[in-house]
């Protein structure tokens, strides 16, 4: 969902309030685990801002010619409720912010993105929903005569995903709540190995017409290992780094609309992927904020062609949060919850 300018403001002003009427209800009140490598905020809920430049792209090079296909965002803003072990919140494209407006030369995108995550002390478990509508072709000017600014358009591409990532975190003194819903801190140096395995399914539609368009069905697994380490450098600045390198199989099915019957074909492909962390954060009693940078790898060939899919990327993800005393209501919910689960 695309905003403009005034609605963008008006949507920002409740979360600010939020910060500014609870933030004299904070105490210190936490717990410290571990030996001494883990300080619990307990019973605080996290309103957490941040800005991130993840979205989809589609990178195809066949025969010498490389296809770039992206939709027109620049920059993400999403808006998180982290508590105990769950974190909750969605993001979607302002146009308020710069370079998501040009919609004259490279078409107007619509995203939004629904995430859920829960963490607990050696497993964690995400699930997301993604949908985007509006891609252009970034590379427009290897086929075409148009100037440098204008661009070929796909308005009606769509591109649907769910997808579910579950990790185990083997060492227990490495807080990886730290680094994601910021309900802990971590208080001494340490590293953990952590396996994930990831199952997404993801649809790319072109809609623009009834017959000479395509729809790929796409399911993908992987698993690998993956290993990260907190520093805790002065006080309550720390850096963390981490890497993942994951192997698996994406399953396509590909139909091809036509005047008479459609045409369905099926690939599986072998998939490779690898992903390098590095961020830099302040994470105190109250407030938290940080930047983290991740280099990302992602390749496959594709089955019966000469197609190959791959794309490198950098994203960045800003973010700057507060910690409150949880709402009665909330704590007494979840807490439910914890008892019945045992957790």
């Amino acid at each position: 969902m695309m905003l403009h300018n005034k609605k963008g403001f008006i949507f920002l002003i409740p979360f600010l309030t939020i910060v500014v009427n609870c933030f004299g209800q904070i105490d210190s009140t936490s717990v410290i685990v571990e030996d001494g490598y883990i300080e619990k905020m307990r019973d605080k809920l996290a309103i957490e801002n941040s800005f991130n430049n993840e979205y989809e792209i589609f990178k195809v090079k066949t025969n010498g010619v490389t296809y770039e296909i992206s939709p027109n965002i620049r920059t993400n803003y999403r808006i998180q409720l982290n508590y105990k072990f769950i974190l909750a919140g969605f993001q979607f494209a302002p146009k308020l912010f710069p370079n998501n407006d040009d919609n004259e030369s490279k078409g107007k995108t619509k995203s939004f993105n629904l995430k859920i995550k829960f963490v607990l002390t050696h497993w964690f478990a995400t699930l997301q929903y993604s949908n985007i509508q509006g891609y252009y072709l970034k590379n427009s000017s290897d086929f075409t005569n148009i100037s440098e600014n204008n661009f070929i358009q796909f308005p009606d591409l769509h591109y649907t995903a769910y997808e579910i990532e579950t990790g185990f975190i083997q060492n227990s003194k490495f807080s990886y709540r730290s680094i994601t819903s910021h309900m802990e801190r971590q208080l001494k140096s340490t590293g953990s190995f952590i396996p994930v395995l990831k199952v997404r399914n993801y649809m790319l539609d072109d809609q623009s017409a009834n017959i000479n368009t395509q729809k790929s069905n796409n399911l993908e697994f992987t698993i690998g290992p993956g290993y990260a380490y907190n520093f805790v450098l002065k006080e309550n600045f720390y850096t963390s780094v981490g890497a993942l390198v994951s192997i698996g199989n994406i399953h396509t099915k590909l139909t091809t609309r036509s005047a008479n019957d459609n045409s369905i074909t099926y690939q599986n492909n072998l998939l490779t992927q690898w992903q390098g962390k590095l961020g830099l954060g302040y994470n105190g009693k109250k407030f938290y904020s940080g930047l983290f940078a991740t280099v990302s790898d992602t390749n496959y060939k594709q089955q019966h062609t000469t197609a190959t899919n791959t794309e490198t990327r950098v994203f960045y993800n800003l973010f700057f949060g507060i910690r409150i005393n949880s709402p009665k209501f909330l704590k007494r919910n979840v807490t439910k919850i914890e008892d019945k689960l045992s957790l």
